[in-house]
């Protein structure tokens, strides 16, 4: 199958932005550690050999689970920033610069995701029970705080494993780890709307709406396969 341009521009954006990730990560520490318990809830996206979508899969719910880390750009709190130094002398005379870099925050986790559908045809039921694990991350801006509260808006993306699949078919069962539309590694490009509450000096609560796409390839006399999760979350930061 061949790629399509968009499934190219997914990787080749993937790869910059861990790219970016490891150039920043390496020149900031961790501001919080991050654990967050979700639903998906999924869409399987399939167009048949003849290019026609088809309708009768429905979509399926499965479990989140992310464990990650994330951080600030520029933090005036830390320890290392001596007022004295050549970066707080710098900023001091760029403060609009300042305060914007304090409210983009960037993170990493790992997080496993249950991607399933169910559907019928011809009185025959199916479904599709999957667990992905893999490694994501997000780049966004942090609204100012309003009484303890406060709202981070990202784009994200993500690389996903198959780990483990079963296609069940009236009686009988296929291994979807020999399916190469489910095989492969999967890359997923979306956003997320957090809505987070300082709880103490060292614990915030957050709740997540994130929404995740593959950008597999389209290609004519082959079947196409993408997945679309809508994800909503709990989760707990602890600042370090």
């Amino acid at each position: 199958m061949k790629t399509s341009i968009n499934y190219v521009k997914a990787a080749v954006l993937m790869l910059i932005f861990i790219t970016l990730m490891c150039t920043i990560v390496a020149k900031v520490k961790a501001q919080t550690y991050n654990l967050a318990v979700g639903t998906n809830v999924s869409t399987y996206l399939f167009q048949n050999s003849d290019g026609v979508n088809i309708d009768f899969l429905k979509r399926g719910s499965g479990s989140h689970f992310q464990l990650g880390t994330e951080f600030q750009l520029l933090d005036t709190t830390s320890a290392g920033y001596s007022t004295s130094s050549k970066k707080a002398i710098f900023f001091s005379q760029r403060q609009g610069l300042a305060k914007l870099l304090t409210r983009i925050k960037l993170d990493a986790n790992v997080e496993t995701n249950q991607i399933n559908a169910v559907g019928d045809q011809q009185n025959i039921a199916f479904s599709y029970q999957t667990n992905f694990i893999g490694l994501s991350g997000g780049l966004g801006i942090q609204s100012p705080s309003y009484k303890n509260w406060s709202v981070i808006l990202q784009g994200r993306f993500a690389a996903q494993k198959l780990i483990q699949g079963n296609q069940a078919l009236g009686n009988s069962y296929l291994d979807l780890t020999k399916d190469d539309q489910f095989a492969k590694l999967q890359f997923f490009v979306g956003y997320n709307a957090q809505l987070q509450k300082k709880l103490n000096n060292q614990l915030f609560a957050c709740l997540s709406f994130q929404q995740m796409q593959t950008l597999h390839s389209i290609s004519t006399g082959a079947p196409s396969l993408n997945f679309q999760n809508t994800t909503i979350s709990f989760g707990l930061k602890i600042l370090k």
